[in-house]
């Protein structure tokens, strides 16, 4: 599958809330727009279509965007707190050095994203897919990823027993009398007098 290039971020001198005049052919339609920058709080764009949209360093505060399909949309270093993706659908989306905090993902489908060097925070991943993406550098801290699946692999459960193997390893070390089989105690040296 031939991978879209990922779209170009806005200059540093355009307008931060420049829209193309065909952004907004209907309602909760978003084409070819530039959008960086810009700041959505507490809005409702739950079916939205975004579409070769340029969303580099945007705020999206409080918005639901449940069942919305994101497909070629440029997420750089943007900022998402307390943002419903449930059951969105992103497609070829770059969301490199974002911070996603309080999000739901839940069972939403993520392809061909690349999410490199972005920090999760409180993150629902119940159910969520993620396909042909890069996840390289990501920081997930106090997610809930019951049921979350990468190539195939569920995670929660991966993790689960890393966890059990860590602190099953971890045992000995906690009571500070470590055996290692097959290994004598050393013999302390007789003093010298």
């Amino acid at each position: 599958m031939a991978k879209k290039p990922p779209i170009a971020p806005a200059s540093e001198d355009a307008a931060e809330d420049q829209v193309a005049p065909s952004t907004c052919a209907a309602p909760g339609r978003f084409r070819g727009a530039t959008l960086a920058g810009a700041d959505f709080d507490d809005v409702d764009l739950r079916g939205a279509r975004f579409h070769n949209v340029a969303l580099t360093k945007a705020e999206l505060d409080d918005v639901d965007l449940r069942g919305a399909r994101l497909h070629n949309v440029a997420l750089t270093k943007a900022e998402l707190d307390d943002v419903d993706l449930r059951g969105a659908r992103l497609h070829n989306a770059t969301l490199a050095g974002a911070s996603l905090d309080d999000i739901s993902l839940a069972g939403a489908r993520v392809d061909n994203a690349d999410a490199a060097a972005t920090r999760w925070s409180d993150v629902s991943l119940r159910r969520a897919r993620f396909e042909e993406s890069d996840l390289r550098g990501v920081e997930i801290v106090g997610c809930t990823i019951d049921g979350l699946t990468i190539d195939g692999v569920r995670i929660d459960r991966l993790l689960e027993e890393a966890k059990a193997r860590s602190s099953a390893s971890a045992a000995p070390e906690a009571t500070g009398k470590a055996a290692v089989p097959g290994r004598k105690k050393p013999r302390r040296p007789a003093p010298v007098r």
